[in-house]
């Protein structure tokens, strides 16, 4: 795992998608610092961003994905929970391909599949920041979990 700023930075222009690369550079821009964090993965790659919140990049597998907390303290959401509790839609309607995939279907590089970081990370953290957001990101998981693994009827 790189470990100077200049080596992160070659590590995100070398591996990481023009989006991931673009929320890095807002974190960045908007006061959010790069932190050491427990806890290192044995797999692919750890980055944490603390600010006014915290912001956790993983690449694994050349597949990226984002979890975001409140503030240090506070507990980690997979950003699609987070999406699609925000959304207020229910995770099926803001996620209908959930599910539905084969395991012939190519891994997304990005995650969730289709939705930009940039465009929908700064709404993100001023709505968990707001408010307590437990109660509808957990119905969003088990909602998640019921079309990952429905159960025989």
């Amino acid at each position: 795992m790189p470990t100077s700023q200049h080596q992160v930075d070659e590590f995100f222009r070398a591996n990481a998608p023009a989006d991931v690369q673009h929320t890095v550079a807002w974190l960045l821009s908007s006061g959010y610092v790069l932190v050491p964090h427990e806890g290192a993965s044995t797999f692919g790659a750890v980055f944490v961003f603390e600010g006014d919140s915290v912001v956790r990049i993983v690449v694994d597998h050349s597949q990226w994905s984002l979890d975001v907390a409140a503030a240090s303290a506070a507990k980690l959401w997979q950003y699609d929970l987070l999406l699609a509790a925000q959304s207020s839609q229910g995770y099926a309607r803001r996620f209908p391909g959930v599910g539905a995939g084969t395991s012939d279907a190519p891994v997304p590089e990005q995650l969730p599949e289709g939705v930009s970081w940039r465009d929908t990370l700064p709404g993100i953290l001023r709505w968990i920041r707001a408010s307590d957001v437990t109660e509808s990101v957990t119905e969003a998981q088990r909602q998640r979990s019921m079309l990952m693994w429905p159960r025989n009827r």
